[in-house]
């Protein structure tokens, strides 16, 4: 299974098809290497072939030569020939094979005991050298010689034709190599242009696009190679750049609403102040002399006086930019300062859940995480009312060099469509006049003041998760 999965990957496929075509090429070099070593036996004994016979009609010259000049020089050269002869023969014999050598010498021995016998009996003069014997014995020595010109002759017509036969079977074998050579090139090339060359220009087309502000993933559903790969990564990258532009889009936002609250808060200050401290002054003046019914109408202003002076102190600390002081803090002690700072806002029903490990270390602002926790948990609380359970989890993740800090509620859960927009400021689920929208915006701030990221989670009626991850060495910003 690991083979077959590995063969999706180019790099395989490439290295297959190499591997192939070196295999190919090398297979054929040795077949070539055997048809080249068998021709150029066949030719080295074609030419030694073609000298026997040029040898053995050099041998016949002289002996008709002899015939009719009865030169001693002649009888002599034409056994030195055949003596020639016969050193070519013993050269050839493991090609020959040892049946067709021991025939032709057999017929070099019998010609030269021919030609002995009639130069015998010319050398003996008188009726010998013109009576019946010597006709037979010329005559005998002729047919001798045609037989060893002819037998010789047909050995050089063999290897011509062995030659030329060895020629014939190699030229298809050379066809067939290169019909294979050409269509491993052509899978390679197709490997290369269509597993490549375009996916590359689809990428190269989508930066272009992303480097025009455009963030769209590539979709990709082809094999899951190299390319695959590289189109995963981009989108992660692609991701990542849209998340970081809605991060920084977020900030702006939070940048210019802090300058504009901060305004607001300040000017609304100074008229909240007055209500409360008039209404204060109406109510020790007016003393038994109102009527419960207006004693309690100015009870009322002011409440919500105090209740608009929360909002305005909220607004403030929204607005506040103040720098951060980072120190190495034990995470599970800022937890539990949290839990213990909002202890009595806890209905008797809610369970508070503490599951962080001590020893967990960060730089952080201890009073700016707190804010952030108690946000988290009044939001949990307020929204699974009176029963429920509220899990506060910690963990190192050495791999990532984070730490994953998590708030999950037991409560009905966010809608789906108010998912995407908790944190932006003035945004509530809560029913008017039980909650600004700042809590969450705040929290974020904070979050990614410590250089760390907080997103949330939910499904209807499952409750909520808000995870925070924080560098184990975060810096201030």
């Amino acid at each position: 299974m690991k083979l077959l999965r590995g063969t999706k990957k180019i790099r395989v496929r490439l290295m297959v098809g190499f591997a192939a075509a070196f295999l190919g090429m090398a297979l054929f070099g040795v077949l070539s290497y055997q048809y080249f070593s068998r021709m150029e036996h066949r030719l080295l004994f074609l030419s030694q072939s073609d000298s026997m016979v040029n040898q053995v009609l050099e041998a016949r010259r002289y002996e008709k030569n002899y015939f009719l000049y009865h030169h001693e020089k002649d009888f002599e050269q034409a056994l030195a020939y055949l003596g020639q002869y016969q050193a070519l023969l013993n050269a050839g014999q493991q090609h020959l094979g040892r049946e067709p050598w021991r025939n032709l010498s057999g017929l070099v021995e019998e010609y030269r005991r021919r030609l002995g016998r009639v130069h015998q009996l010319l050398a003996g003069g008188g009726q010998n050298a013109q009576g019946p014997a010597l006709n037979e014995a010329v005559a005998s020595l002729r047919q001798a010689g045609k037989e060893l010109i002819d037998r010789s002759e047909t050995i050089a017509r063999q290897e011509r034709q062995g030659l030329s036969n060895l020629l014939r079977e190699y030229s298809p074998l050379l066809v067939g190599f290169l019909v294979v050579l050409a269509a491993i090139g052509v899978v390679l090339a197709y490997v290369l242009i269509a597993r490549l060359v375009k996916p590359l220009q689809t990428i190269e087309e989508a930066t272009g696009v992303v480097a025009q502000g455009e963030y769209q993933t590539i979709p990709w559903a082809g094999a899951k190679d190299e390319i695959g790969s590289l189109v995963q990564g981009f989108n992660r990258m692609v991701g990542q750049l849209r998340h970081n532009n809605e991060q920084m889009v977020q900030t702006e936002k939070l940048t210019a609403l802090g300058t504009l609250t901060s305004g607001v808060a300040h000017e609304l200050n100074n008229p909240l102040n007055n209500i409360s401290t008039s209404c204060q002054i109406l109510l020790e003046e007016l003393g038994q002399e109102a009527s419960p019914y207006h004693r309690e109408l100015l009870a009322a202003i002011d409440q919500q006086v105090s209740k608009a002076r929360d909002i305005v102190g909220s607004l403030l600390e929204f607005a506040r930019q103040r720098e951060f002081e980072l120190n190495p803090e034990d995470l599970r002690e800022v937890v539990e300062e949290a839990r213990k700072l909002i202890r009595g806002e806890i209905p008797a029903g809610v369970e508070v859940r503490l599951e962080v490990p001590g020893g967990i270390t960060l730089e952080m602002d201890k009073a700016h995480m707190v804010q952030a926790l108690l946000n988290l948990v009044m939001n949990a609380i307020q929204a699974m009312g009176e029963r429920g359970v509220v899990t506060i989890r910690g963990r190192r993740d050495q791999a990532q060099g984070q730490v994953l800090l998590e708030v999950e509620d037991t409560g009905p859960g966010i809608p789906p469509e108010a998912l995407s927009r908790i944190f932006d400021p003035f945004f509530t689920t809560k029913d008017v006049g039980r909650g600004t929208g700042l809590g969450l915006s705040i929290t974020y701030g904070i979050v990614e003041r410590h250089q760390g990221h907080i997103s949330a989670e939910s499904q209807p009626g499952k409750g909520a998760r808000f995870r925070l991850t924080l560098p184990l060495d975060a810096e201030g910003s």
